[in-house]
């Protein structure tokens, strides 16, 4: 059975000698503080005298992984099969192992350095399953990224310069060189904190109608585009589709895309719904 990203809901790296939390990524709320979800884990894994692996609530499930220096748990909603999940957490387990074993059995109390592994654990298991055939766009301003630094950073900031609010999610994978597992962990991020929208790219067959957008906008592309621009606007009567519109106007046809994604892009114009 496939893994649901949506039942992941909080996973967390817990060093064994002193059981603190190391890294934690919350992915959804939870009605329980996770820092006792993670002394109670750590509780019972040093004391249980049987080695305990899932742990079963009323309302979700946590599966953990055991390796030398740490643990990984992960809180999920209830899944009929737990074996995708479980490969992952020990693909994470054995990263952490090889990359921080001697950091963690040495530890000086700096969680700080643990955060850049933040991406590894995403790639495994991404905050949301991105469309490949949409857009992102960028928004001005989003939720601060907690684990944002040193190469996490640099990445983000890799693919926010691919974000043009023409090229598909896909058309990014194919030209930034980033694995496909990595792509998609980075813009799940930006989604996952507000950073970035996503549109259906325009087709020629869609149909368009006028909205109502805000009127700096509006006076700002005429000044741009010219008259032309009302004229344009009037076309879209929600009847038309954008190639009968690109049609019948005697401007050049790229020019004329670029400016009606241009207009979708501000809300001057917008899909029409099909009900």
């Amino acid at each position: 059975m496939a893994l649901d990203v949506s039942k992941v809901r909080y996973i967390s790296l817990i060093r064994m000698e002193g059981g603190e939390s190391v890294l934690n990524i919350p992915y959804a709320e939870l009605t329980v503080d996770p820092d006792l979800i993670a002394g109670f884990v750590t509780a019972v894994i040093i004391f249980a005298k049987t080695p305990i692996r899932t742990i079963r609530k009323a309302a979700y499930d946590i599966l953990i992984e055991v390796g030398e220096s740490v643990l990984v748990l992960l809180v999920v909603d209830p899944v009929p099969d737990e074996v995708p999940y479980r490969e992952k957490l020990k693909r994470i387990l054995g990263l952490v192992e090889s990359e921080h074993g001697d950091k963690l059995r040495h530890f000086e109390g700096d969680i700080r350095r643990f955060r850049e592994f933040a991406l590894d654990i995403i790639q495994e298991f991404p905050f949301s399953s991105v469309d490949l055939d949409l857009v992102p766009m960028k928004r001005e301003k989003g939720i601060r990224i907690p684990f944002r630094v040193g190469a996490v950073d640099h990445d983000l900031e890799q693919l926010e310069s691919f974000i043009n609010g023409k090229r598909t999610v896909a058309e990014i994978m194919d030209l930034i060189g980033f694995s496909d597992n990595k792509a998609l962990a980075l813009i799940s991020i930006l989604d996952r904190y507000q950073w970035i929208d996503f549109k259906k790219r325009l087709t020629d067959d869609d149909i368009l109608v006028r909205s109502e957008c805000p009127k700096m906008k509006l006076g700002m592309l005429k000044s741009q585009y010219g008259e032309h621009l009302e004229e344009i606007l009037e076309k879209f009567d929600g009847v038309k589709k954008i190639k009968e519109v690109v049609e019948s106007l005697p401007l050049d046809p790229r020019a004329l895309w670029f400016l009606i994604n241009r207009l979708v892009e501000v809300g001057c114009l917008s899909v029409k719904k099909v009900r």
